[in-house]
């Protein structure tokens, strides 16, 4: 673990409780050390001295610092499917640098799954305390192809039969479909398509995570 999260990272005084505490007892860490305590929002790593052990862990702020983030620019879009999938890739997705996820509910996902924003910030927190980014993927939802489009103009399909991925640029949003890919009727909203080069058929979260792996690594 590169460091530890709390929401509160910066107060003068600094309370470490629940899971946080059983780690740092399990690392055998004892008053007099410091901790690399971040928020994951304001860009600073926070040092932390111990000063009390017990139940509990006191901590007092010793000084701050900018952190490097290595944050990239890439926002991908993607068709939503089984939260499992989704949970399975974040972390993935959260280390090679994705800026931010546009979830988008299309005509093959299915309209009943609902999406559990706080339990993803927590596998993504997760993430970033071992991999050591200073921050985490954020997300927007949209209900259907439409409305995406009414905010974002830039959006590429990563589709069947399309050109080679090599061909797309930065700037575009690349979209990445459901198991089934996308309808006709969608596929007629978007002018330029690419294709991963692989032979095989790739499961969704397998897509998503070779498309930001091909655009940032």
């Amino acid at each position: 673990m590169r460091f530890l999260y709390d929401e509160n990272a910066g107060n003068d005084c600094l309370e470490v409780k629940g899971d946080n505490f059983n780690h740092l007892k399990a690392r055998r860490v004892s008053v007099g050390e410091r901790l690399d305590i971040r928020n994951l929002k304001d860009g600073y790593s926070y040092l932390y001295e111990i000063k009390e052990f017990s139940r509990k862990a006191v901590c007092e702020l010793v000084f701050k610092s900018l952190a490097k983030n290595y944050e990239s620019d890439l926002t991908l879009a993607w068709a939503v499917v089984q939260p499992s999938v989704i949970e399975k890739a974040l972390p993935s997705l959260n280390e090679i640098g994705v800026t931010k996820i546009l979830f988008v509910y299309t005509d093959f996902s299915q309209k009943n799954i609902k999406l559990d924003f706080d339990r993803f910030e927590r596998i993504l927190i997760g993430s970033s305390e071992q991999c050591g980014r200073n921050s985490i993927i954020k997300f927007e939802i949209f209900a259907s192809v439409s409305e995406l489009l009414k905010v974002y103009e830039n959006v590429s399909l990563v589709d069947f039969g399309g050109v080679n991925l090599d061909a797309a640029s930065k700037n575009e949003i690349l979209f990445v479909g459901s198991e089934g890919g996308f309808s006709d009727a969608e596929r007629t909203k978007f002018a330029k398509s690419y294709a991963l080069n692989s032979p095989n058929i790739l499961r969704s979260n397998t897509a998503i995570i070779s498309v930001a792996a091909k655009m940032l690594l």
